[in-house]
């Protein structure tokens, strides 16, 4: 096959993704959605429903990538729905942020520092744990 034959193949191959990421962008937007609908909070209230949800995004995606190594053939447009569609989605770093700008114009300072630190530390033990458990479970499934 001619370099040009392969650019276009490749060019097509990366287009297909495009849909994998939006599909999974969207269920996951609806995911984030019915999440915070189900566990609303006020500003006075530590945001349980927002550090929840990107705990359980970074043990998902930590647990799914574990599983779903490969960066080719099926297993990119996998990753494509479901790391960056789906869990990219149904985490928020935009509403951490809101959080944290909300907690300082009210005065609250000291909320902030325990926020963001409970979520990078949190997150990171969901992220490991995630990968121990996408490692055992692609044992046990067998997954090439």
């Amino acid at each position: 096959m001619s370099s040009t034959g392969g650019k276009k193949h490749h060019a097509f191959q990366n287009f297909l993704i495009w849909p994998a990421v939006a599909l999974g962008g969207a269920a996951g937007a609806l995911l984030r959605f019915s999440w915070v609908t189900l566990f609303p909070y006020t500003n006075s209230d530590f945001p349980w429903a927002i550090f929840s949800e990107n705990i359980l995004g970074a043990f998902l995606l930590g647990w799914f990538l574990a599983i779903f190594t490969g960066k080719t053939g099926n297993q990119r447009y996998i990753r494509a729905f479901f790391g960056t569609g789906l869990i990219g989605s149904f985490t928020t770093f935009s509403g951490i942020t809101i959080d944290l700008a909300a907690f300082v114009q009210q005065g609250i300072l000291l909320m902030p520092v325990v926020y963001i630190t409970l979520s990078v530390l949190a997150g990171l033990l969901a992220a490991f744990a995630g990968i121990f458990a996408g490692k055992r479970t692609k044992t046990i499934l067998k997954v090439k």
